[in-house]
Formats: C-alpha cells, structure tokens, sequence
C-alpha cells in the first residue's frame, strides 16, 4: 500500500510539472501575442506566381502590405518573382499581411493572410506559420471585347407568381416590365409576407424555354481582377432551370430560429446560352452566350428585385466572354 502511495504520489507530482510547463508555455505565448498586435510581428510569405496554364511568371511585381500594429505603424514592400515565379515575402506587420501581383499583359491578383485567424500566434516575434506559402494566379488578357459593357444594380417589379423574360443585352425585364426586348431567360419571383412590411422568405426562379438555351454552373477564380470565364462551352451541360429561396425556420412561438436558404454561390458563375437558331431539321444553327455572376434578390417597398453582374456578348456564335 505504502509502494501504491509513493507512486501515485510520484504521478501527481509529475503532472503538475507537466501543467506547470504548459502554463509557463501558454503565459509566454499569450505574453508575445499581446505584444505583436501592440508593436507588430515579423512575418514571412512564399508566394509562388503562375499563369492561368500553371507557367511560372517571371518578373512579377508583388505589392505587400503590412497592417498597423497599436503601436506601430503600417507600411508597403515591393517584391519581385524570379524565374520560377517564387518571391520570399517578409517585414514587421500587425495582425495581417495582404498582397498583390501584378505584370503587364495579365489580369492582377491578390490575398491576405491574417495570422490572428489562423490562431497559430507568435514564437519568437514571428507569427506562426512563418514561412508561409501561396499560390497566385495571373491569368493572361487574351482577347478582350469592347462591346461588352458591365453592367449592375437593382432591377424592379411588383409582379409576384407570373414568369417575365429578361433581356440580358439591356439588363431589364422585358416589356412591358422593363425596357428590354429579347427574353434571354425567364424569372419568377415567389413570396411569403406582405411586400416592404412584413417579409417572411422569397424564392427567385429562373428558366430557358427555347430548345437548346440553358445555363450550366463555372468555377470563378477569386482571386483574380478577372473572375469569370474566358469562352463559354457549345458542348456543356445545359441545364433549363435553377432556384434559389431565403426561407425563415420558426419556432412554436413563430421566433425566427435560423433561415433555410439555398443562394447564389458567390464563387460560381452561370454560363448562358440562348437566342437560339434552329433551322428545319432541328439542328441548332445560330446563339448567343452570355454570363451571370453574383446574383442576389429580395422584396421591399418597391416590389421584388433581382440584382447580378452580366456579360452578354452581342455577336451570335462567338463564345468569348472576356469584356473589354
């Protein structure tokens, strides 16, 4: 019993050593990441630069910036990448470090990395990870068209439960809802709640009824100045109608507990097909394409509205997208 005793003594004894280190340990860490969000950190960034085919560029200039710490001031570094597109990032910052790329003849890009989310903190006066490493993407101007305006902001109706077209040239419902003239697409607008007043949840549908239109879903690259796609595919998977809701989940009591949505993917585009052509045979002989980016929607005391970023390139057949 006596052996029993001592050991378990022993046990103790040593776990207290243990919890008294890792307390030292998380007091020293907690004592330098105090400090680096007063008098700022030193911070190191690999940043690797490669062109939309994955080719390294070369001689791209890299703009960092380095946040104001409480006590310290902010500041800009430029950088260059050598030939296998690397440039080594490093300087004192606050709580982030966020950088650009740029080089003639490419779209720029650019990140951040912010130390204080990635929840490593400091060791040494060096927010940790150091040595981090990112990937930038360049993507080559290729063949950009003038005619291509963007285009945004909010478009309105008081029509609810009724499809109306939408003239993605014009950027309108299609009269006598708006002043556009072709129907690229249809859009529903379903609802729940007494309009501006007492809004509830909203659905947005939207459709292609000519054979062959449709749109299928496109990877953004969101890093990049230039997010969207650079042609649109005649051979992809055209679908004829998505949805998207913002629905409110009540309790007994009718409290909003949470909202059901399914929205627009930020980091998706919606590639277009429509004004199509077809000759006696059925085979589809002439179309336009387009793209929608960041489509977003609600109700108020205007009526329903529907809001997003279109490309619509005028000339049938031409599948670019990369305006001017």
């Amino acid at each position: 019993m006596t052996t029993n005793h001592s050991t378990n003594r022993a046990k103790a004894a040593f776990l207290l050593a243990i919890c008294g280190i890792v307390l030292a340990v998380e007091g020293r860490a907690d004592g330098d990441f105090d400090k680096a969000l007063k008098e700022g950190a030193t911070a190191c960034l690999t940043i690797r630069v490669v062109d939309d085919e994955g080719s390294p560029v070369q001689d791209a200039t890299i703009e960092a910036r380095f946040d104001a710490a409480f006590n310290a001031p902010g500041s800009v570094g430029t950088f260059l990448t050598d030939t296998n597109g690397i440039a080594r990032v490093s300087g004192r910052t606050g709580k982030a470090l966020s950088f650009r790329a740029s080089k003639d003849g490419h779209y720029g890009a650019g990140g951040e990395a912010c130390y204080v989310s990635m929840g490593q903190g400091v060791k040494d006066g060096r927010w940790l990870p150091f040595d981090l490493e990112r990937m930038i993407v360049l993507r080559r101007i290729r063949n950009p068209v003038a005619d291509m305006p963007r285009v945004s902001g909010p478009r309105y109706t008081k029509n609810m439960g009724m499809w109306m077209g939408f003239d993605l040239a014009k950027y309108d419902f299609v009269a006598p809802n708006g002043n556009g003239h072709c129907a690229d697409m249809e859009v529903k607008f379903d609802w729940d709640g007494q309009r501006g007043v007492n809004f509830n949840g909203m659905e947005v549908c939207v459709r292609f009824v000519e054979p062959y239109s449709g749109a299928y879903y496109q990877d953004r690259v969101m890093m990049s100045d230039f997010k969207e796609a650079y042609f649109a595919l005649t051979n992809g998977m055209y679908r004829k109608e998505f949805n998207f809701y913002s629905r409110p989940v009540r309790d007994d009591g009718g409290h909003i507990l949470k909202r059901d949505q399914k929205l627009f993917d930020p980091e998706k585009a919606l590639i277009i097909r429509s004004r199509c052509v077809i000759d006696s045979e059925g085979t589809l002989k002439q179309a336009n394409y387009s793209e929608v980016a960041d489509l977003t929607f609600g109700c108020g005391s205007r009526g329903a509205w529907i809001m997003f970023q279109p490309i619509f390139n005028p000339t049938p057949n031409d599948t670019n997208l990369e305006p001017k």
